[in-house]
């Protein structure tokens, strides 16, 4: 009898302990934050749950070092502050008048948790002539993806605005402008002159601005109207860039091959269809040809196609702000 009332209490006292421990392991979880868990645990987290933000400064510094645990794949870099995916596309269904030719596009889907990820910075200075290549000045600032700017050496006669520095206004009404504002958005601005353009649109301050153009997509559809200022080449087959809005801290970036390549890239009207169907609200043309250069990964991913490689004065490009995890 006394060994089976023994028995009894050794039971539940092993029930009511082992209560305790599930109790004070719902707590440790309910505490555990994105900075306890393994690198596996961290990119499902970041797959389902909102972005990160922690905002970089407002400078000429780049991004937190990148980690290599990040890289999904070849194609793929995810941490908890930006989502970036690269997919190659055939879009020889957008060629005219071709046959017997392929075209090839790269379209670069980047989600950011703070507009402060999207950045500018110069070969050396915006105050300089100095080029570079992309690679050279990507792999300084730590970037996730980087790309030819607006090749800002350029613009004697336009307009340079970068990292929240204004360098320089000779607006002639002959290019658009695009204005990207301390909250990341998009405002095109169609052949703005001198002194029309100030420090901030729409109450918000801008950070960046780029000079090259034209505005290609806008609220969604394609504009109509466009100025051949001489760089465009609109009626050829070109190797080009855009910088595309799809949604609040949303772009995505579209860059086609060249026709000295393998592939054929696109006239303008049918640079501006593909950027359309590929969801851009604003979709803005930046320096095209040779400069046309996507980097990711210590690669210049665009290269497999044999063009030319030129350095450039300025590149925009996406940081990653995880510092390991004292983010908020």
């Amino acid at each position: 009898m006394k060994a089976r009332k023994s028995l009894t209490r050794f039971t539940s006292f092993l029930t009511l302990m082992l209560a305790v421990c599930l109790i004070f392991s719902a707590a440790a979880e309910d505490e555990l934050s994105i900075a306890d868990l393994n690198p596996e645990d961290v990119e499902e987290v970041s797959m389902e749950a909102p972005l990160i933000s922690n905002p970089l400064p407002i400078d000429f510094t780049g991004g937190f070092p990148l980690q290599e645990q990040f890289y999904l794949d070849a194609q793929t870099y995810q941490d908890p502050t930006i989502q970036v995916s690269i997919t190659e596309k055939d879009i020889t269904d957008y060629l005219q008048g071709y046959r017997g030719r392929d075209a090839q596009a790269w379209i670069v889907d980047i989600k950011i948790g703070d507009a402060s990820q999207l950045r500018t910075a110069a070969a050396e200075s915006f105050e300089t002539t100095t080029t570079r290549h992309v690679d050279v000045i990507a792999d300084r600032l730590n970037a996730v993806v980087a790309f030819n700017g607006d090749y800002v050496n350029r613009q004697d006669r336009g307009y340079v605005f970068r990292q929240g520095v204004f360098y320089k206004d000779k607006l002639q009404g002959k290019q658009d402008v695009l204005l990207i504002d301390e909250d990341g958005d998009f405002h095109p601005m169609h052949l703005p002159k001198k002194g029309e353009l100030s420090d901030t649109i729409d109450g918000k301050k801008v950070i960046n601005a780029f000079c090259f153009g034209p505005i290609l997509v806008e609220n969604g559809e394609i504009v109509e109207k466009i100025k051949d200022f001489g760089f465009l080449k609109p009626e050829k087959n070109y190797a080009r860039l855009a910088i595309c809005q799809c949604g609040p801290l949303h772009y995505k970036v579209i860059l086609t091959t060249t026709e000295q390549s393998y592939t054929l890239g696109l006239k303008l009207k049918e640079f501006q269809q593909l950027c359309k169907d590929e969801g851009a609200v604003t979709a803005y043309n930046l320096d095209g040809g040779d400069s046309t250069t996507l980097y990711f990964h210590g690669e210049r991913v665009n290269n497999q196609y044999k063009v030319n490689y030129r350095e450039v004065p300025d590149i925009f490009y996406f940081a990653s702000a995880w510092d390991g995890g004292n983010a908020e």
